[in-house]
């Protein structure tokens, strides 16, 4: 029996790295086989079942199943897998999954406490500043609305000037001078909405989404 089992093992991983969805159908035909193995060897299995589930975008399955998985390497002091720190790789496809299910706001949750565990990696700022952009409030997005409206009246006055200044220059003058304005007041806009944004990411996670503004503040990366 013991044998037996051991050659499940060993089949599974001769699938190959990247056969992600052949070891996804063999785990889920041998769950008898695979649940007899010895702790590592199933754990590894488990572990490596569940990235190629976050693979091959079966996101819901992921879910159901990485919190499990979660308490079991925390309990058992698992800190690697594969050369990576497992317990962030779990959390963070955690995330990417709720990501991808479109649930920003369990994303942004689980990403708070990656940025705190490790905020040196980009990736997990990356992600948070994608998913706060996705969930702007409706003030947010009607100024942004009136900003990008400006714009486009400032490129339809500016082909006027262009196609009709030689017939009615005069008249064109008002006009010229509204341009200059919307410019101004569009841009404006877009530069305070984009400080308040900033200001919002660095509230919540103690981290802005850009180096530069880090370094400049004096943000601990």
């Amino acid at each position: 029996m013991f044998q037996q089992n051991r050659n499940i093992y060993t089949h599974y991983f001769r699938l190959g790295d990247s056969a992600f969805r052949d070891k996804v159908r063999f785990y889920e035909d041998h769950p008898e086989e695979i649940s007899t193995l010895h702790f590592d060897e199933k754990l590894e299995m488990d572990l490596d079942y569940l990235l190629c589930l976050f693979e091959i975008g079966r996101y819901e399955r992921y879910l159901s199943k990485v919190d499990a998985c979660i308490e079991l390497v925390i309990s058992e002091n698992v800190y690697e897998f594969r050369d990576e720190d497992v317990f962030q790789e779990l959390l963070f496809k955690k995330a990417a999954s709720y990501f991808q299910l479109n649930n920003f706001e369990k994303c942004k949750s689980i990403l708070k406490q990656l940025i705190k565990i490790n905020p040196s990696n980009p990736v997990y700022i990356g992600l948070y500043t994608i998913c706060k952009r996705k969930t702007e409030n409706d003030i947010y997005l009607t100024v942004k609305a009136l900003a990008i409206a400006s714009l486009l009246i400032v490129l339809g006055i500016t082909l006027a000037n262009i196609i009709l200044e030689p017939f009615l220059a005069y008249y064109l003058k008002p006009f010229i001078l509204l341009r200059s304005l919307l410019l101004v007041f569009a841009f404006g806009c877009l530069i305070g909405l984009e400080i308040v944004f900033q200001h919002k990411i660095y509230k919540e996670t103690g981290m802005y989404p850009h180096k530069l503004l880090n370094s400049i503040f004096g943000t601990k990366v």
